[in-house]
């Protein structure tokens, strides 16, 4: 698959049950503390498809999606049928993989809703920095970042 532009809002639908794909791949900022606790976070839960986490900026990830511009840039997903998700589409393909949030998933897709999921995304994303901050903070004494941590349990 060669795709070149601007990463657009998504490149496919979510998948519709019995279209067959088995996999996804997700690619993620390995730099980013917030990337890698949504990562851990997706690793822990239960899908109902094999789902591979790759860091966007390793060797295995340029060798196979190197023709993608906004890889390390964007959250992408892409299946074992070589269609890709950017951005909030990636992020609703993610809860689509999992048993638990797959239902979410095609409600957030729905047009009503969908360009309020991409609102609420684009604003995560160009804060996760600070998300970041607040997920890895181990200050002992301190409630407060007990009480602003994200709870990750399912």
């Amino acid at each position: 698959m060669t795709v070149d532009g601007p990463a657009p809002a998504g490149l496919a639908p979510i998948p519709e049950p019995g279209e067959g794909s088995t996999r996804i791949t997700v690619l993620y900022d390995e730099r980013c503390t917030f990337c890698l606790r949504c990562r851990d976070w997706l690793a822990e839960q239960p899908c109902l498809l094999e789902v591979e986490l790759l860091p966007a900026g390793s060797a295995i990830a340029r060798d196979r999606y190197g023709a993608f511009p906004w890889l390390g840039r964007e959250l992408v997903v892409v299946d074992d049928r070589g269609r890709a998700w950017v951005g909030p589409a990636a992020f609703v393909t993610c809860l689509w993989a999992t048993a638990r949030y797959r239902g979410l998933a095609y409600t957030l897709s729905r047009p009503s809703l969908s360009k309020h999921v991409g609102s609420f995304f684009m604003l995560v994303s160009r804060r996760r920095g600070r998300w970041g901050e607040l997920l890895s903070r181990k200050d002992d004494d301190c409630s407060w970042c007990d009480d602003a941590r994200v709870r990750w349990a399912p």
